[in-house]
């Protein structure tokens, strides 16, 4: 049974492309904003023909903001035409109202970036991903009639279209341009490195998942060689990884190491490790050589002030 779909918040026809397209593709945004009328009246005084097809609202309604045949710019990517063209063309987007990332501060929640009694969020309204992701560590929960709309839409619109039920399986990562021939449901974060939607809750993925029957795919992965110069995407990648170890170490000793990475990379130097096993609150981590010249790492972490750097280990002191 198809899903109720509200035609009242249309965007003129100026605000997107309405060509035809062959659809092989859905993503899933959320909008880092309020209602689904107050995120279209925002796309209305955009100049750049920017939305997506579909808005589904904290109450679950669905509303149609363009006919999915037709398109507009949802991705905002850096990659070269006609890749970065045809990549927006063919998937159809839907957008779920949600303020997103929030951040903390003495002891409370606030949403939209700004400390206000305006923007406070009640903890019970928001989900703890544990660690920070993306840069945040809690976000906006999504309503279950929010989670419930967006299972039949993608359902509606995989039978619609023709579109592949068929997911990345690590559908919370980054991948960039290897997806640029990918079909099936992604979400925003597997194409930008620097957005975090949708909520990276496995629970509710997991919702998606089963209630639109998707396959799990292994995205093959672009391999990283030393010696080989790394594209734009790959550092973005290696970046993300070595966030990650960032984050579970002691704070101090984090930005230590991540002082390191950028001498490393700086002036020309072009040299990357991957970081790994990290020592959770702890001063230790260790690494492994992707590219550029290993004799620059104790040179660095020298200069640094490093305590230790043998044996593809790093070590920081114990302030």
């Amino acid at each position: 049974m198809p899903p109720v779909i509200n035609n009242s918040l249309k965007l003129p026809s100026d605000q997107y492309f309405p060509t035809s397209n062959s659809k092989s593709g859905i993503c899933l945004h959320h909008t880092c904003g309020g209602t689904a009328a107050s995120t279209i009246d925002w796309w209305k005084r955009d100049t750049q023909i920017v939305g997506t097809a579909f808005i589904v609202d904290r109450d679950g309604t669905i509303y149609e903001a363009f006919d999915p045949k037709g398109w507009a710019y949802q991705f905002g990517l850096k990659w070269k035409d006609p890749d970065r063209i045809n990549f927006e063309k063919r998937f159809i987007g839907i957008e779920i109202a949600s303020e997103g990332g929030l951040i903390e501060k003495n002891s409370n929640l606030y949403c939209f970036n700004t400390v206000s009694p305006r923007t406070l969020k009640k903890r019970e309204e928001a989900f703890d991903y544990g660690q920070v992701y993306r840069g945040y560590r809690y976000f906006d929960k999504y309503e279950p009639e929010q989670i419930d709309s967006v299972i039949q839409l993608v359902n509606y619109l995989c039978d619609s279209f023709g579109i592949e039920r068929k997911i990345p399986v690590n559908y919370m990562n980054f991948y960039g341009e290897q997806l640029k021939d990918f079909k099936g449901v992604i979400g925003h974060v597997n194409v930008r490195l620097d957005k975090s939607d949708p909520l990276p809750d496995k629970q509710f993925w997991q919702s998606v998942i089963t209630g639109c029957n998707l396959q799990l795919v292994d995205i093959a992965s672009q391999a990283f060689m030393v010696g080989a110069t790394l594209t734009q995407d790959q550092v973005q990648k290696l970046f993300q990884e070595n966030l990650m170890q960032f984050n579970k170490m002691n704070r101090a000793a984090g930005n230590m190491v991540k002082g390191l990475l950028w001498e490393l990379q700086d002036s020309g130097r072009n040299t990357y490790i991957r970081l790994k096993d990290a020592v959770a609150d702890g001063h230790v981590v260790f690494y492994e050589m992707v590219q550029g010249d290993e004799k620059l790492i104790p040179v660095a972490a020298q200069s640094l002030g490093f305590k230790s750097w043998e044996n593809n280990r790093l070590e920081v002191y114990n302030a």
